[in-house]
């Protein structure tokens, strides 16, 4: 499977999110840029959940932008096609529910 890219679509990403609980996600502004793509799992309340700061829009409707995949290594292939040669994420873990590059399923 290849990774799937969301901008201004918050009800197709929100759709992806409920039809894979275990995938991953990297969260990137509208425009990707390697300065800022981190990676999630899919159940992370911090880009699945809107709340009184994230309102509805806020995912893929304007300043964020979303890359989901089954597995880390297909999120790596997204990330180096979209700036980052070596693959890698801007931050290897969300504080919140903590992906590592070993979570590959």
């Amino acid at each position: 499977m290849t990774a799937i890219y969301f901008t201004d679509d918050d009800a197709g990403y929100l759709r992806w999110l409920g039809d894979h609980p275990s995938g991953y996600v990297v969260n990137t502004w509208r425009l990707p840029s390697p300065n800022y793509m981190v990676l999630h799992r899919a159940n992370c309340r911090s880009i699945s959940e809107y709340t009184a700061h994230s309102a509805p829009g806020a995912f893929t409707e304007r300043q964020y932008s979303k890359a989901c995949a089954e597995t880390v290594s297909d999120l790596r292939r997204w990330v180096r096609a979209n700036g980052q040669p070596d693959g890698s994420f801007t931050s290897e873990a969300c504080p919140r529910c903590r992906p590592t590059s070993q979570s590959d399923h």
